[in-house]
């Protein structure tokens, strides 16, 4: 084993207005934002920052030339598009999986997968300096092995920073701020030897570590939980938790908290799609003290959960009517049972990927949409400022901000500025114009059809207050721009 340190002192420039569609609007409660390219971008995590600003962070195809790159998305404190930034080229693929902020600033230390130059997939962390207006690489270490690696999340335990993940049927961890550990590559390891695991993260509370991901033994995938203590010690480890499941389980997350931790996992069911439930671990020998799982009989598969003020707030991916994918929010008591949930969703197949609470309260999605941008999979991130304000939420009026990342026009080879497409007036109230001809089709931000037409007026004036689009098809591609209607 060996690691690769080398430095990065490549810095982007961003400012390409011509490619931002956007409409600027008063920070409200429910705000959404949408990001990428002209092909595929998919979130991994996000995270707010000390400042107000929060983090995207995932991986794209749009720079267009064959590979798959570690793509960080930063958006400043008023929920404003800053910067955006590709990890170093020179991989087939890399994957950024997580990130964890530096000694409570805004820059980032950031962990992705990738294909290594020696033929395995490799752990890699990129250290990021933010200057608010730009990002910047300042150094990459790549952690070389034999055998593949997957890594699946930054902690902080026992005041260090670990790496955990799983490695080709085993579960390891690795300390990042031991640098014999990272020269000799001193991981801890375990697993079953007769099984495969993997891990999908982990967290950490009061240096209590727990890790959650799946043990599959004769072709069944089984959530599983894994415990240590405050020194370092294994505590407990449970696999298959939920033994009266249909079939297969697999772990999306777990909440510690003083006393206990709840995962939640999804599981298959009879005669109905996926759904999910909440494991509770309250007795510290592993052993559940409940179960509950989702009655609704639509797919509702489990992302994320926190612990927060008493709750436990959880994250799903829903799909009620078989074609409509959104996002629900839900709040748990503290042994599981549902309080009360709210949907978030524009008609555009938003599937949630992760969420954070900030310091304030607010609230942080990030996820991936398909067909904002170009046909493709784009990145959303919503703000919500509180959970309760989602009771008071009305979809077709949230304000919306969508940006063709000029960082990713730019790799693509762009060297002149495509004719700009504008709309005007904005805000409007009887009809808008677009500056050209156009085969156009104005949306709900609900993703319903208000309109379609060939040509440059928009007959608005029949329609409620609120945020649209319009999807304008043009040669090779298709724009959307939003639209605030003032009746």
């Amino acid at each position: 084993m060996c690691v690769r340190s080398c430095n990065v002192m490549k810095q982007y420039t961003l400012i390409a207005s011509f490619l931002i569609f956007s409409t600027s609007f008063a920070q409200s409660d429910v705000e959404l934002r949408v990001i990428g390219g002209v092909y595929e971008d998919v979130a991994s995590t996000i995270i707010p920052t000390p400042s107000g600003g929060v983090y995207a962070l995932g991986s794209t195809s749009s720079q267009s030339d064959g590979t798959v790159r570690g793509y960080i998305v930063y958006y400043d404190s008023d929920f404003e598009y800053a910067w955006s930034i590709l990890t170093p080229s020179g991989s087939v693929v890399e994957n950024i999986v997580d990130g964890i902020l530096v000694d409570g600033t805004d820059d980032i230390k950031v962990l992705s997968k990738k294909h290594g130059s020696n033929g395995t997939y490799n752990s890699v962390i990129h250290y990021v300096t933010n200057s608010q207006a730009s990002g910047e690489i300042t150094t990459s270490i790549e952690i070389e092995h034999e055998e593949n690696q997957t890594p699946a999340t930054f902690v902080r335990w026992m005041g260090s920073t670990y790496i955990i993940g799983d490695t080709e049927g085993d579960c390891w961890m690795l300390n990042v701020d031991d640098q014999l550990s990272l020269e000799t590559g001193d991981y801890q390891v375990w697993g079953h030897p007769a099984m495969l695991e993997k891990v999908e993260t982990a967290k950490v509370h009061n240096d209590s570590l727990y890790v959650v991901g799946s043990t599959i033994d004769d072709g069944i995938e089984q959530a599983t939980v894994w415990s240590w203590g405050t020194t370092g010690n294994p505590l407990w480890a449970n696999i298959g938790p939920d033994d009266g499941a249909f079939g297969f389980t697999y772990a999306n997350d777990i909440a510690p908290y003083e006393g206990g931790a709840s995962l939640l996992y999804s599981l298959q069911r009879e005669g109905a799609p996926i759904g999910n439930g909440v494991v509770n671990f309250s007795q510290g020998d592993g052993v559940p003290s409940s179960i509950v799982t989702t009655a609704s009989p639509y797919y509702r598969e489990g992302k994320k959960i926190i612990k927060y003020e008493g709750s436990l707030i959880k994250l799903s991916h829903t799909n009620v009517y078989g074609n409509d994918e959104n996002v629900k929010i839900t709040r748990l008591n503290q042994d599981g049972w549902h309080d009360i949930g709210y949907y978030l969703g524009s008609g555009f197949h938003e599937e949630p990927i992760d969420f954070s609470i900030d310091d304030n309260g607010v609230i942080w999605i990030v996820g991936n949409a398909l067909g904002y941008l170009n046909g493709s999979t784009s990145i959303f991130i919503y703000r919500v400022s509180s959970f309760d304000i989602l009771a008071e939420y009305q979809g077709e009026n949230i304000p919306l901000s969508i940006t063709n990342d000029p960082m990713l026009y730019n790799s693509v080879g762009i060297d002149e500025p495509a004719q700009e497409l504008i709309l005007y007036p904005n805000p409007a109230s009887i009809q808008a114009i677009l500056s050209e001809t156009s085969n156009w089709t104005l949306l709900s931000t609900s993703g319903y059809v208000c309109a379609q037409g060939i040509g440059q007026s928009i007959d608005i004036s029949g329609l409620r207050n609120g945020f649209y689009l319009v999807k304008v098809e043009r040669s090779n591609s298709s724009v959307v721009i939003p639209l605030q209607v003032l009746n």
